[in-house]
């Protein structure tokens, strides 16, 4: 477990000055619109306090903080500095209040039930544990308050799946190597979404931790929304 968080720490910390293009690249520019559908869907709204696990470059935390406004707060947590550097830089651009902490998601800083809604995009699948990083975000919870989890998608169609698998082998991981000049992090993300749990193994994870869960497939399968509600 120490070793895939070094190694984690280390492939952001490489990846983070071209993270944001090579993800409007490499989803053909819909990785935002799939970010506006979960706050939207996970019904982020005025007044409510909400913490965005593995923030990264603050794209997810800045859509709840147009929505949280002033009356609410949003907390922002990362493992990687360089990658919280950049989403502060872009928050001042927007002109948004959002807290920004360094942390591990495994180990969240926050005493229960401290948040109305934990939201995390694109990340279950690089968490070290990841029962633990999920039981961990459901803790800082209130009762019926909601988990967002927006991750990469697996297409119902096998064909298409196959596809889009090959895709994040080849041309993705070609656009993330023209970009940074390093092959392996993209390697590692594309390998990683192949890896990582089906929707079904997915659910059931989240329903063993007690939530009731709603799986939302986005895109034709390309990106996969669930909001879990702690019961």
């Amino acid at each position: 477990m120490t070793q895939k968080r070094s190694f984690i720490q280390r492939l952001f910390t490489n990846i983070a000055p071209r993270y944001d293009r090579f993800n409007r690249l490499a989803s053909f520019g819909m990785d935002q619109g799939w970010r506006r559908e979960a706050v939207r869907r996970g019904g982020i709204g005025p007044g409510q306090r909400v913490l965005d696990v593995c923030a990264g470059t603050g794209d997810l935390a800045i859509l709840c903080a147009r929505e949280v406004r002033g009356d609410g707060a949003v907390i922002g947590v990362d493992f990687t500095a360089a990658m919280l550097a950049r989403a502060a830089r872009k928050q001042q651009k927007h002109g948004l209040r959002i807290a920004w902490l360094q942390g591990d998601a495994l180990a969240l800083p926050f005493p229960d039930r401290s948040f109305d809604r934990a939201v995390i995009g694109f990340s279950t699948r690089n968490l070290a544990d990841l029962t633990a990083g999920l039981r961990e975000m459901l803790r800082v919870l209130r009762a019926q308050g909601q988990l967002i989890v927006l991750e990469t998608g697996y297409p119902a169609n096998p064909l298409i799946r196959a596809g889009y698998q090959a895709f994040l082998l080849t041309l993705a991981r070609m656009i993330g190597c023209v970009l940074t000049g390093r092959c392996w992090p993209f390697t590692y993300l594309a390998r990683s979404v192949r890896q990582f749990l089906t929707p079904k193994e997915f659910v059931e994870r989240l329903q063993q931790l007690g939530a009731s869960v709603v799986y939302v497939p986005l895109s034709g399968g390309l990106a996969s929304l669930y909001v879990a509600t702690k019961r």
